[in-house]
């Protein structure tokens, strides 16, 4: 799309990419003088977030544009190590949650709470979503990939 996956990594510390060259910190310090530039703009407050909102949506889709394209640009070395955090952080997720979820189970107070489901069901939701993803993406690669 605007931005080009030579200019961006994989970042070290959260998720996203992180500028790489020259073009990359461009690309960053013209989108921030952009969105300052909208958000000073002498409209109404109603405005001024519908162009924020449209502003911000366009470069969502950008930059997960160029996070799809990483991987061509990057080396095997590279694109297997991010995989491998990946996963890492997976598996922390899920040991987290299922924590959360004992700890949750045992704690309860309320004998009529702990006779449906004894932990919150945000949780459950959650740990389905990972397993019907991750069920799909591996059929996905085994059959059409």
């Amino acid at each position: 799309m605007i931005g080009k996956p030579e200019w961006f990594t994989y970042r070290t510390f959260g998720w996203g990419i992180a500028p790489k060259t020259w073009q990359g910190w461009v690309y960053v310090a013209v989108l921030v003088l952009l969105a300052v530039f909208v958000s000073a703009l002498p409209f109404g407050e109603a405005t001024k977030m519908w162009l924020l909102g449209i502003f911000i949506g366009v470069f969502v889709l950008d930059a997960l544009h160029i996070m799809m394209q990483l991987p061509k640009v990057h080396d095997e070395r590279q694109n297997y190590h991010q995989l491998l955090v990946e996963r890492n952080v997976s598996f922390g997720a899920i040991a987290a949650l299922i924590g959360v979820a004992i700890y949750q189970t045992y704690m309860v107070g309320d004998p009529a709470f702990a006779a449906s489901i004894p932990f919150d069901w945000s949780i459950m939701v959650v740990i389905i979503a990972m397993v019907v993803v991750k069920s799909a993406s591996s059929l996905y690669v085994k059959y059409w990939m």
